[in-house]
C-alpha cells in the first residue's frame, strides 16, 4: 500500500534470505524437499541438477505448480505445507533460501516460466516520485522483488538450451538460479553428490542426477521392507536397516505445547507422528556410526553433531528457521528425544530375533550428557532398560536386563558347576538375599554392556567367594571336584583368563581335603608313604582327599601341576616352609 511497507518487506526478505541461510548447501536442501513433497500419490519423483554457464537448474518430475503453490512461494509463512502432516516443511520460508544465492530466480512449471528478478523495472505506483520519497524518507527505495512473480516468455532471459533440456528430460517443474557465487555452489554440489546418506529419509525421490563438473547418478531403492539401498553409480551401494514407528502424541504434551511459541498448527493438531530409525549395514552386518556422521534428520540432515546416537533419526523435529539446529528447550523435541531412546531399545528387541541377532546390541545407546534433550533421552533410556525385554535368554526368549545373569566364566554351562549354585550365590549377594527369578542369558559378546545396564554378573573375580559359598559347597561332589581341578589347570595353561594363574590359584580354596572341606593348595599336603595317621579328622594339617590321591596316582601331569601350586608331600622341610613360616606368629612363642 505504501513505499515504506514495500521497502520494509524487501529488507526483511533480504535478511531472511542471507542471514538465516548461511550454508550454501541449505538452499539445495530446500529445493530437494520441495521436490520430495511434490510426488503424486503412488508415484516417485526424479530430480535433475545441472549447471548451464552461471545458472543452476534443479528440476523434478513431480506435480506441477497449482495457483495455490504460486501464492505460497510469493508469501511468507503461507506455504502449502502448513497444515499437511505428510509434508516435510511448515514454516513457509524455505524457498526464500534461494535468494541468498541469487538476484534472479526463474520457475518453470506447466511449460511456462515466471521469475523473481531484482533488476526488473517495477513501476512506481504511489504518489509523487521515487526520488521525492527517498529524499523525504532518507533511505533508498527497494521493491520486495523476492515475492513479486514476473511472467516470462521463453525468449526473454531464458537460455534456449535450458528450455530444450527441460523438455528432453520431461521435467514438470524446475528452478533456474543465476548464481552470484558459482565456485561456492559448485563445491556444495560436489559435496552433496558424494554424501549419498543425506538422501536416506526423503520420502518420494527415487533418483538424483548430478551434471556438474562430472556426472553422478544416485538411486534410492525402497522396494524392500525396512531396508533402504542408496546406489551411487553402478556398483557402490550403501544399505540401511530402517524402522518406522507411529508415535501417539500424549494429551498431556498437547496441553503443555499450548504455551510454546514455535510449534506449528499441523503438529499441534496431530494425533500421531512418524519416527524413523536407520542403522548402517555392511558385509559383516550392522556397523557402528562414525563420529562425523550427522545423526539428526528432519527429512534432510540438520547440522546437529553433539548428540551421539547409535542410529540415524528422522522425524518432525522443531528446528530453527534455517533447519540447521534443534530447539533444546522445546517440550516437543524433549518428548521426541525421550521417545527415541525407548524406540531404539524396542527396535533392538525386534532385531535380535532376525538374522542380525547379537549385532543388534551394537545399537545400545550411551547416555547423552548435554542440555535438556540429553536429559530426556537419558530418562527414556532408563525407562526402556527397566521395561523392555531385549536380552536373549536360553532357549531364545527375551528377558529384561533386571531379570538377567551374565556368566563371564562359562562355569554355569559346565556340568561340574551348573547354573543352580551360581544363581544361589548371586541371589545371596543381592540386597534382599532372597531367591529371584533371574535367568542366565546367552553369551553374546556384549556382557560388559549388559552389566553396565544393570544385569547381574558372575565373573572370575567372584570365584574365591563362590567356592566358599554354601550353595556351592552343599552341591559339590568329589567327582565334580576332579573336573573342576582339570578345568582350572586347562585355563591356567592356556593363559586366557587373567584371574586363573598359578599365583592366583595357590590361595583359591578349590580342592577337597581329607576333612571334607575345600581348601587352598598352599594349605594342603600329600601324605608320605610312611604316615599311617594322616587321614585323621583331628589332624592339625589338611591332606589331599583319598579319592583325589587315587586319581592323581594315574594322572601324574595334574599331580605335577598341583605341586606347582604348593600341594607337596608333608616333610619336615615342607612343614616349616608351608605351615610354620607363613604362620610364624602362631607357632613361635617365647
Amino acid at each position: 500500500a505504501t513505499p515504506d511497507q514495500a521497502t520494509n518487506q524487501a529488507s526483511s526478505l533480504e535478511s531472511l534470505s542471507t542471514d538465516l541461510y548461511t550454508d550454501s548447501k541449505r538452499f539445495i536442501y530446500e529445493l530437494l524437499q520441495n521436490a520430495d513433497d511434490s510426488a503424486e500419490p503412488g508415484n516417485t519423483v526424479k530430480v535433475w541438477i545441472k549447471i548451464f554457464g552461471d545458472s543452476l537448474v534443479v528440476a523434478h518430475s513431480g506435480r506441477e505448480f497449482s495457483p495455490r503453490d504460486i501464492r505460497g512461494i510469493c508469501n511468507v509463512n503461507n506455504g502449502t505445507k502448513k497444515e499437511d502432516s505428510s509434508k516435510t516443511g511448515y514454516k513457509g520460508i524455505g524457498f526464500k533460501s534461494v535468494f541468498g544465492q541469487s538476484d534472479k530466480v526463474t520457475i518453470f512449471t506447466g511449460n511456462e516460466y515466471f521469475r523473481f528478478d531484482v533488476s526488473y523495472p517495477f513501476d512506481w505506483i504511489w504518489d509523487g516520485t521515487k526520488e521525492e520519497w527517498e529524499a523525504k524518507s532518507d533511505r533508498e527505495f527497494v521493491n520486495p522483488w523476492q515475492i513479486i512473480p514476473i511472467y516470462t516468455e521463453v525468449r526473454v532471459g531464458i537460455l534456449e538450451p535450458i528450455d530444450h533440456y527441460l523438455n528432453t528430460i520431461n521435467a514438470n517443474v524446475a528452478t533456474i538460479i543465476k548464481l552470484s557465487d558459482k565456485t561456492d555452489t559448485l563445491l556444495a554440489l560436489k559435496e552433496l553428490s558424494e554424501d549419498v546418506n543425506m538422501y536416506l529419509f526423503l520420502k518420494s525421490i527415487s533418483s538424483i542426477n548430478f551434471d556438474i563438473d562430472n556426472r553422478k547418478h544416485i538411486e534410492i531403492d525402497r522396494s524392500e521392507s525396512n531396508l533402504i539401498v542408496l546406489k551411487d553409480g553402478q556398483s557402490d551401494q550403501k544399505k540401511w536397516l530402517t524402522s518406522s514407528i507411529t508415535l501417539d502424541i500424549p494429551s498431556v504434551l498437547k496441553v503443555a505445547l499450548q504455551d510454546e511459541r514455535n510449534i506449528p498448527d499441523k503438529l499441534l493438531n496431530a494425533e500421531t507422528i512418524e519416527l524413523t530409525l536407520a542403522a548402517k549395514t555392511g558385509t559383516d552386518g550392522i556397523i557402528k556410526l562414525s563420529q562425523n556422521e550427522r545423526r539428526i534428520y528432519s527429512y534432510l540432515p540438520t547440522e546437529e553433531t553433539k548428540y551421539s546416537l547409535p542410529v540415524l533419526v528422522n522425524t518432525s523435529f522443531l528446528t530453527n528457521a534455517n533447519r540447521e539446529h534443534l530447539h533444546a528447550d522445546s517440550k516437543w523435541n524433549q518428548w521426541l528425544f525421550k521417545s527415541i531412546s525407548v524406540e531404539i531399545f524396542k527396535w533392538i528387541s525386534r532385531l535380535v530375533e532376525t538374522e542380525y541377532q547379537y549385532q543388534a546390541y551394537k545399537l545400545i545407546p550411551d547416555k547423552i550428557h548435554i542440555d535438556e534433550l540429553g536429559t530426556q533421552f537419558n530418562k527414556g533410556r532408563q525407562e526402556a532398560i527397566e521395561t523392555v525385554a531385549f536380552v536373549r535368554e536360553k532357549p531364545k526368549a527375551l528377558v529384561k536386563i533386571k531379570d538377567s545373569i551374565i556368566d563371564f566364566t562359562f562355569l554355569s554351562k559346565k556340568s561340574f558347576i551348573g547354573e543352580k549354585s551360581i544363581k544361589l550365590f548371586i541371589d545371596s549377594s543381592e540386597p534382599t538375599g532372597k531367591e529371584s527369578t533371574k535367568v542366565f542369558i546367552e553369551n553374546t559378546g556384549f556382557g560388559h554392556e549388559f552389566k553396565a545396564l544393570g544385569a547381574s554378573a558372575f565373573e572370575w573375580e567372584s570365584l574365591s567367594k563362590f567356592v566358599q559359598s554354601k550353595g556351592f559347597i552343599n552341591t559339590h561332589s568329589i567327582e565334580n571336584n576332579i573336573e573342576l581341578i582339570k578345568h582350572l589347570k586347562y585355563l591356567s595353561e592356556i593363559e586366557s583368563v587373567e584371574y586363573i594363574t598359578v599365583a592366583q590359584l595357590k590361595g583359591l580354596p578349590f580342592i577337597w581335603d581329607h576333612k571334607g572341606t575345600l581348601n587352598a593348595p598352599y594349605n594342603i599336603y600329600f601324605p608320605t608313604s610312611n604316615d599311617a595317621n594322616w587321614n585323621s579328622k583331628d589332624s592339625e594339617l589338611s591332606f589331599l582327599h583319598q579319592k583325589l590321591q587315587d586319581w592323581l596316582s594315574l594322572d601324574l601331569d595334574t599331580r605335577a601341576w598341583l605341586g606347582k601350586l604348593g600341594v607337596v608331600e608333608k616333610t619336615d622341610i615342607s612343614f616349616i616352609t608351608k605351615t610354620i613360616i607363613p604362620n610364624a606368629e602362631n607357632y613361635i612363642t617365647e
